[in-house]
């Protein structure tokens, strides 16, 4: 289980220099922790370059080019980070670095792709958590291909509280996050995190892949004689 660390839930509002020292941080800490780090402009790129996606395990995280809409605005060196933890997941937009110190301060949303490379495996639920100053409003995670599953953080909150949200099982997901700020500049997004639960095929199903792995070797094998 993934150990959130919100120094940040209870600021007043106003408060928001405060909300800045302190740092909000969502990353957990383990040793069997797996993770890639990027600045946003390395992972979103320019209106010429693809940006490079995260890569962690069988997951792939890509930035959809063109999808940044309402005036969201993230500065070029904040971070997003891909991590897998106890077989899960996480997406995350830190908007407080060493290199870019200030939050967020904009409204408006971005998209990427979250896909699964390894057959059987799936996206089988989802949270949404965030660390903003206390009355920021709201930040809002959509599915493309989950359109009745719409989750909310409001000034903060887990959603859901506690678990995650089940869907049908997906290897891919499209994933937009919308920001509502109606307090800015005394209002602030600190950091963002996208969780993503997955399954894995039944012991049968793996000795079945791994047979048909076995199966292509000989294939190829009694090409090459």
């Amino acid at each position: 289980m993934m150990t959130t660390n919100k120094l940040t839930k209870t600021f007043a509002s106003g408060s928001l220099a405060i909300g800045v020292l302190a740092g909000a941080v969502l990353t957990a800490t383990s040793a069997s922790a797996a993770s890639v780090m990027s600045t946003w402009g390395e992972w979103v790129g320019t209106p010429t370059t693809p940006g490079t996606p995260l890569e962690v395990g069988d997951k792939k995280v890509t930035f959809k080019p063109n999808s940044i809409t309402g005036g969201f605005v993230a500065d070029p060196l904040d971070d997003v980070e891909l991590m897998e933890m106890g077989g899960h997941y996480y997406f995350i937009y830190d908007a407080t670095t060493a290199g870019s110190p200030d939050p967020n301060f904009s409204s408006g949303s971005f998209t990427y792709e979250i896909l699964v490379t390894t057959p059987g495996w799936e996206i089988v639920g989802v949270d949404l958590d965030s660390d903003v100053s206390s009355n920021y409003g709201t930040v809002t995670e959509t599915f493309l291909e989950v359109p009745g599953v719409v989750l909310v953080s409001t000034n903060g909150s887990q959603d859901p509280a506690s678990g995650f949200y089940p869907i049908p099982p997906k290897t891919l997901l499209t994933v937009t996050n919308t920001l509502s700020n109606p307090g800015s500049p005394n209002e602030a997004l600190f950091q963002l995190q996208n969780s993503f639960h997955q399954t894995v095929p039944e012991p049968g199903t793996i000795l079945g892949l791994l047979a048909v792995g076995g199966l292509g070797l000989v294939s190829r094998f009694k090409k090459q004689k």
